[in-house]
């Protein structure tokens, strides 16, 4: 199994904590990246902000360009060394529910590693990160709720999943 090291992106871009999410925005959509981790000093990383953090923000009702980076609502960084087990990481991730994970050894970002690089390596590591989604539509799914997504009898594609017995099934498997 590879290692974080052998699939991790090494170019990380990172921003300071006094910096506004408006500026953050502008940088992520520069470089095309779905976060960027905060440092401290340069070489210490504590946090990280995600286009879901972006998101959150203006769906509250909140101006980018007077919130920094520092006011947004802090979450614990979680952080994977570069010799760990690429499973592992799936499993942490899915634990986690985050889809990115600053690589840090010694105290020093070394990189970054997302639920892409894992699945462009390792194919069957799909159907682990399923699993992380199969357990969030059931964590907010209401027993009457329909979704969309693959029966999981037949495995064909609905716009009519229901949860039955534990299990998201089509109308025809139903």
């Amino acid at each position: 199994m590879p290692k974080v090291s052998e699939i991790m992106k090494k170019n990380v871009v990172t921003v300071e904590p006094g910096m506004a999410i408006s500026d953050v925005a502008k940088i992520m959509t520069n470089n095309r990246i779905g976060s960027v981790i905060v440092v401290d000093s340069k070489t210490k990383p504590i946090g990280i902000v995600t286009d879901d953090d972006i998101v959150g923000l203006i769906a509250a009702g909140k101006n980018p360009s007077r919130v920094k980076v520092k006011d947004l609502r802090k979450k614990k960084l979680i952080s994977v060394d570069p010799g760990e087990d690429i499973l592992k990481v799936a499993r942490i991730m899915i634990k986690s529910g985050y889809k990115r994970m600053p690589v840090i050894k010694d105290g020093k970002l070394q990189g970054i590693v997302s639920d892409k690089e894992l699945l462009l390596v390792s194919p069957e590591m799909i159907e682990v990160l399923s699993e992380k989604l199969r357990a969030r539509v059931e964590a907010v799914a209401q027993p009457d709720e329909r979704i969309s997504g693959t029966c999981e009898d037949c495995d064909e594609y609905s716009d009519d999943l229901r949860n039955t017995a534990g299990r998201w099934l089509c109308r025809e498997c139903r």
